[in-house]
């Protein structure tokens, strides 16, 4: 979870912070600003972390998480409070409200009605609210899409890790990928090369075009349509696809997973557990099926 890793920091003996939003880890930090000079008992790692379940952007909320085996004696109480003073202006800084043209190799909460036109080669922690992102590029991050948060287009290798409560995705393009789509969330179209790693709960995608693809369907999860090359690794509990067109494919239904309707060249590779097609036109089939799993209607041409 990105709580644990954020944001990490050094904290230096002269009272000074170091913290770099693009650090993969506390010895990036280390490399970056720790000189040959340095004593190693004049620093120390620790994390500024959001408490449970608060948001980014309460910087009331935030608890400093110290990363070593024993607390150095010089990090007494008066310096403990100096510090956090200053993290807190940096969590601060962080939070954007306005619009803004473009967010270039920076990092940023968004909250409000936040707007940015472009976000290139850059960090989004957390998007909550209405906020908005036209485009993302340049190998940008979101880890956090929340709330009613939307993002209208998402291009090249850029990647949003988890999307809860209503928000949006309108267009993935390139090799863009989501990891985890939770509760409500959308995804209007998919082209190219764009990837879902998992949908949950009753995550919807409305259409998947050309080689996009979907790894893994849970709970209530739904897709409308299917077309193109595009491909389903895995159905799974209820999850349901309502068409399948050209030559899109699901390689694997599991347990109460159903599509309502195959046309064109579609195919469906195993069927398993209680699953349900419920009708075939055209050349559509499926390869295989296993226990309890049925075909309702074949309307196949001749």
């Amino acid at each position: 979870m990105i709580n644990k890793e954020f944001l990490q920091v050094l904290i230096k003996k002269n009272g000074k912070v170091f913290y770099n939003v693009f650090a993969t880890s506390h010895s990036d930090l280390i490399n970056k600003y720790v000189t040959f000079d340095d004593n190693i008992n004049d620093f120390f790692r620790a994390t500024y972390s959001p408490n449970n379940g608060n948001r980014f952007d309460d910087v009331d909320n935030y608890h400093l998480f110290i990363n070593e085996q024993y607390i150095p004696d010089w990090f007494t109480n008066g310096k403990k409070e100096a510090i956090e003073k200053k993290l807190k202006l940096i969590i601060q800084s962080l939070i954007i409200k306005g619009r803004k043209k473009l967010l270039l190799n920076e990092g940023g909460i968004l909250v409000k009605n936040s707007c940015i036109e472009e976000v290139k080669n850059s960090i989004i922690f957390a998007a909550y609210d209405n906020s908005h992102i036209k485009n993302l590029t340049n190998n940008s991050i979101v880890h956090n899409l929340n709330d009613n948060s939307v993002v209208d287009d998402m291009y090249d290798n850029t990647c949003v890790y988890s999307c809860e409560g209503f928000s949006m995705i309108k267009k993935m393009h390139g090799y863009s990928r989501v990891i985890k789509m939770n509760e409500h969330s959308k995804v209007c179209e998919m082209f190219e090369h764009s990837r879902i790693s998992t949908l949950r709960g009753d995550a919807n995608v409305e259409e998947m075009f050309e080689k996009s693809k979907a790894n893994r369907l849970k709970h209530m999860a739904k897709v409308d349509e299917m077309h193109g090359r595009s491909v389903i690794e895995e159905m799974w509990d209820y999850s349901i696809v309502l068409k399948m067109f050209d030559e899109a494919r699901i390689n694997t239904m599991n347990q109460e997973s159903k599509v309502i309707e195959m046309y064109g060249n579609s195919v469906v590779e195993r069927m398993c557990d209680n699953t349900t097609i419920e009708k075939l036109y055209e050349n559509s089939l499926v390869k295989k099926i296993e226990n309890m799993a049925k075909i309702l209607e074949k309307l196949l041409d001749k």
